[in-house]
């Protein structure tokens, strides 16, 4: 007798009972009350239902082998891992603080790298730092110089000597790429793999798991160095707060670290001159899925247009970019890319943002290719519309629906550099709205077309709300 034919694909509850039930009568004539009260299907259903569990499970683990299919955080971390991919924890704003005093001095005054500056604000203080020294001039009133948020921790570890030793940092919100790492006074240098370090490799590495805590993990001995026995371990740090650092202009007005001048402090003025940008959260898996592969494909090298875009959308901070063209010179056979980028959460990339994305790239790109990157611009679409709504609705309840869903249509994350606005869409979006009855709209009229380097965003909104009859 040949074997009975087993449908693997049927691993629900229902599709096991039923199939269970089906083969009752093959094996035995003596049990005939199929009822749900009979013994034999409760036994029965039970092993249905632990069935059901277990190829659920099942599923979910074979899921999480795969990138596009997995749902934990750090089995995405591992997968990405395995093509050189690492994702970004949360990443600090930067802005441009001028510093300023009240009077020539008759001499130059030095404002150092990592200068402490302060905005105080209703919900609490936000700190940001300088990236670099600056100095003000000998009769100079003012000086400009980049600065990313975050506040500058610093914890020591004792050596044992192990091989492969690690140490877990306390903080959950480390900015990405600020941790810097010192022993006995020399500076060891961050690897994302030990593959290609040597026994005197002074290299060390940064992991974060699914839980954001970070480990400095050293060699051991043969792929990276092993830390001396008896030395301390100095690890440097900025605590950020993501996205939350992101602030309008004019805010920070306090400077925290003093300032001498001829051993007397100096009272500065300081303001963020420019709106401070690109503060973001951990990335999220979503994100990771997309991007990972993008990168893989360019290899890490930037030779076509997607391996700018792909390189560009992966660096810390940029949340969207566009190559707006390609232009090449037939006498010299030189090459122009011109890259259009929008920083994490909208708004312009900060000076400082564009000065370390297009050292980056200059680090992937052809040497015969010259970069260029260039601001977004944000194109306002003004919608005017004659709106009725359905007698039992409130017309003011309905105004309050359509403008957070215009507001959500025209979000940031939601359009891309040079998507068009459709009146379709539009009009589609209004009168999908709870309680609208229909719309006569005004402006637009048509679509809107958006260019290249350009991305829409809602303009002035003007509603008039009607009661239909």
């Amino acid at each position: 007798m040949g074997r009975a034919s087993i449908t693997y694909s049927n691993k629900d509850y229902e599709s096991l009972r039923q199939e269970l039930l089906g083969r009752v009568p093959q094996l035995t004539d003596r049990w005939t009350d199929f009822n749900e009260s009979d013994l034999g299907v409760v036994l029965l259903e039970l092993f249905c239902g632990v069935g059901d569990m277990l190829a659920y499970y099942l599923d979910a683990q074979a899921a999480e082998a795969f990138l596009p299919t997995a749902r934990q955080r750090q089995n995405v971390i591992n997968l990405c891992k395995l093509i050189n991919y690492r994702l970004d924890t949360p990443v600090a704003a930067t802005t441009t603080l001028q510093f300023s005093v009240s009077s020539a001095l008759d001499a130059d005054l030095t404002i150092p790298s990592g200068t402490v500056c302060r905005a105080r604000l209703d919900d609490g203080d936000v700190e940001f730092e300088t990236v670099e020294g600056a100095t003000i001039s000998s009769g100079g009133l003012s000086v400009e110089v980049g600065a990313r948020q975050g506040v500058r921790k610093t914890e020591e570890f004792p050596v044992t000597g192990e091989r492969g030793q690690s140490f877990m940092l306390s903080c959950t919100s480390i900015a990405h790429g600020s941790v810097r790492v010192h022993i006995s006074g020399v500076n060891w240098e961050e690897s994302y793999f030990f593959l290609e370090s040597g026994p005197e490799s002074r290299h060390f590495q940064v992991e974060t798991n699914d839980l954001d805590v970070t480990r400095i993990i050293f060699g051991d001995g043969v792929h990276g160095a092993i830390p001396v026995a008896g030395d301390t371990v100095t690890v440097e740090y900025l605590e950020t707060l993501g996205s939350k650092g992101n602030l309008g202009r004019n805010l920070v007005s306090d400077v925290v670290t003093p300032i001498y001048h001829n051993v007397v402090v100096v009272p500065l003025g300081v303001n963020n001159v420019i709106s401070a940008t690109n503060g973001a959260d951990r990335e999220t898996l979503e994100h990771a899925k997309l991007q990972a592969p993008a990168e893989l494909r360019s290899l890490w090298k930037a030779v076509t247009k997607s391996d700018y875009k792909a390189l560009a959308e992966g660096f810390p901070g940029v949340a969207k970019a566009q190559v707006l063209d390609a232009n090449d010179c037939a006498n010299i056979r030189y090459y122009q890319v011109n890259m259009a980028v929008a920083p994490d959460g909208g708004g312009l990339p900060s000076p400082l943002l564009k000065q370390e994305l297009a050292e980056f790239i200059e680090s992937r790109k052809i040497i015969t290719i010259e970069v260029n990157l260039f601001d977004p611009c944000y194109r306002p679409v003004p919608i005017d519309a004659e709106v009725f709504v359905y007698p039992t609705e409130n017309p003011e309840m309905v105004r309050m629906r359509i403008e957070d869903a215009l507001r959500q249509y025209f979000s940031f994350d939601k359009l891309a550099f040079g998507q068009s606005v459709y009146f379709s869409d539009v009009v589609s979006l209004i009168n999908g709205v709870r309680g609208v009855s229909h719309v006569i709209m005004f402006s637009p009229q048509n679509g809107i077309a958006i260019g290249p380097g350009q991305i829409a965003s809602l303009g002035e909104l003007h509603l008039d709300m009607r009661v239909a009859t």
